[in-house]
């Protein structure tokens, strides 16, 4: 029994060696292919892809020199692209091409000038169309569609209510701090925030309001119970499930949720009531449409495809769902993170803080919050937002795709079925659009108007940008702004930098560990 067992565990390991090595060989030969074709471009062999969509691939750990080491995207940034020429590489697979781009001029032909050539790889995205078909996960002629009616719908309006929720929600969530504040050793008052926890709540209430149109009061559960009729939990509820359990709903199978596990049957339920949610305001919206005027991001997006003339134009209810779904997973976890990051940096940086104080005073004067007119002049604030992004970019790539055509890029030729990756971070650390300083934390480098002209991508670039990216922006200098007029702050003694400003990856970037952040009031 035993010499049988040995002799099965002695066959399997001998099989996995093999078929490793006949991957890695082919692998090879993928490369040894691609080199003869681009005898300049760097190109290396491996087992797996250096990243993927589906990035819990960064949690497999790195298995000698043959695959990319976890999260290499963002803690090697330009690392990698030193020993390259222009900012270029490539990885080849056993059945896989994937080219990295760091290159201000070439990421900016694949994003805008030629974004009908480099498409988006759908075929990878299909776990985001958890609700429906939206404007993130479809190409060509379909995503033309989506994107007329859902790039109009983040209109001046609409970025005017971002920015009066952002400030009803600031105040709840100040409220709450001053009453949490203790007395410090010099005898003030001030507030310990797990700002990484608060962010993501704000940048969720925001959404919720903005988006959606139900107010979630600060840490308090709102009653809506006209609205929770013939549903098992709140608005709120659901959509904390939602954002909360993304990264495993889009990998997990889903036959596992027949199995009666409390954990998955609660998932589950968050999901299906966040759908039966969107299907009753949706409803609502249909029903309003032609006697109000839209008061939330959905309102707008169902006129809007109310008022095409054609049913073929029209979304679908489902693609009106898919939409509102990748509304809130492109802009909660990047907003939230965002302004979790600007705040430790500021409070780093005392300096920075005190300049960005300054600039507020001189454009509020003595008003206590800015009236959506004067977000347009707080040139710094959104310098701050740019800067941060630079250093720690929310998405660390953008995915292209040849598709079945031959193209060149540059001085390179790329096979069909290529994949064509902007490596954000290696983009936003190169030292020949940075220059020398590009590690320190410099918001001027953003107060010239071309600033963000090159190598600069956060919110991808083209037609192909994100539609969301005005939101973002008037939601982080309203609630900066209000910040810095109220608070001076500054990280707790014995925490340092590399311990507040860590990360981990596994959809955005986000912060590694809870770091507390000390408020005090002005």
């Amino acid at each position: 029994m035993l010499h049988s067992a040995l002799t099965a565990v002695a066959a399997a390991v001998t099989i996995t060696a093999v078929s490793t090595l006949c991957m890695y060989l082919a692998a090879c030969w993928r490369a040894r292919a691609l080199r003869r074709m681009n005898p300049t471009m760097t190109v290396y062999a491996v087992l797996i892809p250096p990243r993927s969509v589906l990035t819990i691939l960064n949690l497999i750990p790195p298995w000698m020199k043959i695959m990319f080491p976890p999260n290499w995207t963002f803690h090697g940034k330009y690392d990698r692209f030193k020993d390259t020429t222009d900012g270029v590489f490539a990885v080849c697979t056993m059945d896989q091409t994937n080219i990295q781009v760091a290159n201000p001029e070439l990421s900016k032909e694949i994003m805008v000038n030629r974004y009908k050539e480099f498409l988006k790889p759908i075929h990878l995205y299909g776990s985001l169309d958890a609700f429906g078909k939206n404007v993130l996960t479809t190409e060509r002629d379909e995503w033309r569609r989506h994107r007329k009616i859902a790039a109009p719908t983040f209109s001046e309006q609409n970025n005017a209510l971002v920015h009066e929720s952002s400030i009803t929600i600031a105040q709840g969530m100040f409220a709450a701090w001053d009453k949490n504040s203790v007395t410090s050793s010099n005898g003030t008052q001030c507030s310990r925030v797990d700002v990484a926890s608060d962010m993501m709540e704000f940048a969720l209430s925001v959404i919720s309001s903005a988006a959606f149109g139900i107010d979630i009061p600060w840490h308090t559960e709102p009653d809506h119970s006209e609205f929770r009729q013939g549903f098992q939990i709140s608005f709120r509820q659901a959509l904390e499930i939602v954002v909360n359990q993304i990264q495993i709903w889009i990998v997990i199978p889903k036959i596992l949720f027949l199995l009666p596990i409390k954990y998955l049957q609660d998932m589950k339920k968050g999901f299906d009531e966040f759908e039966k949610y969107l299907d009753r305001i949706i409803d609502d919206a249909e029903g309003s449409a032609s006697v109000e005027k839209p008061k939330n991001l959905l309102q707008m997006l169902v006129k809007a495809t109310l008022a095409e003339k054609s049913p073929e134009s029209r979304l679908s209810k489902s693609e009106l769902k898919g939409n509102s779904f990748i509304f809130i997973f492109a802009g909660h976890e990047t907003t939230g993170g965002v302004l979790h990051f600007a705040l430790t940096l500021l409070a780093l940086h005392p300096k920075k803080q005190q300049k960005l104080y300054d600039e507020i005073r001189q454009v509020l004067g003595n008003a206590s919050a800015p009236e959506y007119k004067d977000l347009a002049k707080l040139k710094y604030a959104l310098s701050v937002m740019n800067e941060t992004m630079r250093l720690f970019p929310p998405v660390t790539g953008i995915p292209k795709y040849t598709a079945t055509q031959t193209l060149a890029l540059g001085p390179y030729v790329l096979p069909a079925r290529t994949y064509v990756s902007i490596n954000t971070p290696g983009l936003h650390y190169n030292p020949a659009a940075w220059g020398g300083d590009l590690f320190e934390f410099k918001p001027e480098r953003f107060m010239a108007s071309d600033a963000a002209s090159t190598g600069f991508a956060p919110f991808s670039e083209g037609p192909r940008g994100c539609v969301g990216k005005k939101f973002a922006q008037v939601e982080f200098v309203t609630l900066l702004t209000l910040i810095s007029l109220k608070y001076t702050w500054k990280l707790p003694e014995g925490v340092d930098a590399d311990r507040a400003l860590d990360t981990r990856h596994v959809i955005t970037l986000k912060p590694k560990n809870p770091v507390e952040i000390i408020f005090t009031p002005r």
